[in-house]
């Protein structure tokens, strides 16, 4: 008897230690199913509709419950693609390979079998691949992923349609984005946090679910226009305003007669909201919802919009008039008439585009001006002691080259460029295929009349994207000083992915850094000096001071 009991102790807790966790299961069968679409001969080639594969995987994997049988199907699930044309080569040895996106630890600290094991890592380092799923252009060399087609009568409420989401962005990500290695959570670690949040039942669940699963790319290029959150706020304040040291300071109002009404000034500062501290405020709400590069972005995603903004009529918010009372009272919300006027309230108000503003200083502001306008106000100013040049905006009529030949005495390498070329690697100080014609990461020209003033460069949060590549070329110049607030820290080109429940997002697909290799994606541009705004005694014209100041020390 007592031999019995024994065996079924031992029975028992072996079969105890062999059950596979159902997290750690869907977890490896997403990174499998990964490895398998970008690097396996005839998947990578698209002979197979791999997101039903998936589907019909993950099937089968609901049934089993033990490590030992998982293995077992992963094995013979890797086998029944065929492994007799893998083939190794050693090919990553260029100088300027970009490896940091490289990590397979997982297949080795895993706890699985040998075989799979083995199968595995003769999967990762098979060089006999194919691009049907993602192919880097030659010309633009961004990621074309026009292959990722949505999958047919997605559902969300199935949960292997969810997974599935989950699966096809993580890996393309993985795979593809170059500045994945950026990320606050490292992406490895993403996969395992957000697979119950996907397993979660219901629309809203998987709707906020995408949500945080974009907000981890730190990405400010990744603004998901379908958002859940953001969709259902449709009702916004009438002013905007700029967050300084965690309050809003009302600086610009769009409906007068009801800005009127609340009793409101320009000036005014709200410091909580819903009896919330501001920035706790929307750091719960946003923080999982909006991806971006910085917080310092952030407040300027959500300041003149989303921050006050709700499905109801009015919300409560802490006031500290410019009096200096203190009052505590719900304010107007209104719809907007039309879905472009969220976006028309985060451009910068209209200035001149260039004027003098003594005899020794002179201003340009590159929002609106263009090319002929550029020219004139450089042989304007062109024995003044220094220019202003204003980037607290998204220059539209202008490029690196038509202001670089004004700034530089010779063509400078203003940039450098860290692109895919293949399944988790990078090229780093990459060239673009027409480079011997024109090549984008320079500017300038020969110029013995360029301007030897003193130059001043203004940024702050609005710097933006192409903002920040044009004022990455500025301060290339001999004799720029940048001052300002940390930028949009997104400067490359967007790339566009295809999801499968037929909507889309952008990503920064290429990484860009100063020649002398210091990174810009997610820092923003470099600061000479900072500046610190304050809340109380707003100062609009403080940047402006400031530059003048240094301006006239030199």
């Amino acid at each position: 008897m007592k031999y019995i009991f024994l065996c079924c102790l031992f029975f028992h807790f072996t079969n105890t230690f062999s059950q596979i966790n159902e997290k750690e299961k869907n977890e490896s069968f997403i990174k499998i199913w990964g490895l398998l679409k970008y690097y396996h001969p005839e998947i990578s080639d698209g002979e197979f509709n791999f997101n039903k594969e998936f589907i019909k995987e993950y099937q089968k994997l609901e049934l089993i419950e033990t490590k030992e049988a998982f293995d077992k199907e992963m094995s013979d699930w890797i086998e029944s693609y065929g492994i007799d044309d893998f083939v190794t080569k050693e090919n990553n040895t260029q100088d300027n390979l970009f490896t940091e996106n490289y990590h397979f630890e997982w297949i080795n600290e895993s706890n699985y079998n040998s075989k799979l094991i083995s199968l595995l890592n003769r999967l990762r380092n098979n060089t006999n691949y194919n691009s049907y799923y993602a192919k880097v252009k030659k010309l633009s060399s961004s990621v074309d992923f026009s292959n990722e087609i949505p999958l047919e009568n997605f559902d969300y409420s199935k949960k292997e349609h969810r997974l599935l989401f989950l699966a096809s962005f993580w890996n393309a990500m993985k795979y593809w984005n170059v500045n994945i290695y950026l990320t606050d959570t490292p992406w490895e670690k993403v996969l395992y946090q957000l697979i119950p949040v996907f397993t979660a039942k219901g629309k809203e669940n998987f709707e906020k679910a995408k949500e945080n699963l974009f907000s981890k790319l730190n990405d400010s290029h990744s603004d998901y226009k379908y958002s859940y959150t953001l969709n259902l706020l449709n009702k916004f304040p009438n002013f905007g305003g700029k967050i300084i040291n965690d309050s809003l300071v009302i600086t610009s109002v769009f409906n007068e007669k009801k800005f009127q009404e609340d009793s409101l000034s320009k000036g005014d500062i709200i410091y909580a909201i819903n009896d919330i501290s501001l920035k706790e405020y929307y750091q719960n709400k946003f923080s999982e919802v909006i991806s971006v590069s910085n917080q310092n972005y952030l407040k300027r995603a959500i300041e003149k919009t989303y921050l006050l903004a709700s499905a109801k009529d009015s919300i409560l918010v802490n006031i500290l008039k410019t009096n200096g009372e203190h009052i505590k009272k719900y304010i107007q919300l209104s719809p907007l008439k039309y879905v472009a006027e969220k976006y028309m309230r985060l451009r910068p108000s209209k200035t001149e585009n260039w004027k003098k503003l003594n005899t020794a200083i002179g201003y340009i502001n590159l929002n609106y001006i263009d090319k002929k306008q550029l020219k004139k106000a450089f042989k304007h100013f062109n024995l003044f002691k220094g220019i202003i040049i204003d980037l607290r905006n998204y220059p539209r009529n202008i490029g690196t080259s038509d202001i670089a030949k004004h700034l530089y005495p010779e063509k400078t390498t203003f940039v450098k460029a860290l692109t895919s070329i293949k399944p988790s690697y990078g090229e780093y100080d990459s060239t673009t295929a027409l480079s011997f014609i024109n090549n984008p990461f320079k500017a300038g020209r020969r110029n013995k009349a360029y301007f030897k003033g003193e130059v001043v460069l203004l940024v702050d949060r609005k710097t933006a994207s192409k903002a920040e590549w044009i004022g990455m070329a500025i301060q290339a110049s001999p004799n720029c000083t940048t001052i300002g607030e940390q930028t949009f820290g997104a400067v490359m080109n967007r790339n566009q992915i295809p999801l499968i429940d037929g909507t889309t997002i952008d990503f920064t697909g290429v990484g860009a850094f100063y020649p002398n290799d210091e990174g810009v994606q997610r820092r923003g541009l470099k600061l000479d000096y900072e500046i610190k705004e304050s809340a109380l005694h707003y100062n609009k014209n403080l940047y402006i001071e400031k530059a003048i100041e240094l301006i006239n020390q030199e």
